[in-house]
């Protein structure tokens, strides 16, 4: 795939996440059923089952929360993204009840391709200032 067919993926991908009246029946088609996860709570699984449960809490937790992308970064197989998260914190999140806070928060991901579809994914959250923001 060329470097821009991925960029298009990864923006698709953005606005598929972003968009509550599709996300749910298609966000997941992105990545292959082969997918291995890092850098997620260490108590779920490192496969697509893994992501399909942090993402559903995400969601469930910050129904309004949207990626936008700062930048995209594409080497042979693997984009790069740095991001920043926003959303209102509207339900359970890890220990946190809902605080109706808003929050804005930084992260990268690296994404590796095959045939179209992500097989692995690398996840760097700042979950410290999300913390922060929303208990403060």
């Amino acid at each position: 795939m060329s470097s821009e067919e991925l960029r298009q993926i990864v923006r698709n991908l953005a606005d598929t996440f972003n968009d509550p009246k599709v996300r749910e029946s298609s966000y997941f088609d992105y990545y292959d059923d082969s997918l291995t996860i890092h850098g997620f709570p260490l108590n779920l699984p490192t496969n697509k089952e893994g992501l399909k449960q942090f993402i559903y809490l995400l969601w469930k937790a910050f129904p309004d929360i949207k990626i936008t992308f700062e930048d995209i970064i594409i080497e042979g197989n693997k984009v790069v993204t740095r991001y920043y998260l926003t959303g209102t914190h509207n339900g359970a999140f890890m220990d946190l009840q809902s605080t109706g806070k808003k929050f804005k928060v930084n992260g990268m991901t690296e994404f590796s391709f095959s045939n179209a579809k992500i097989i692995e994914r690398w996840n760097l959250v700042d979950m410290i200032s999300l913390r922060e923001q929303l208990t403060s």
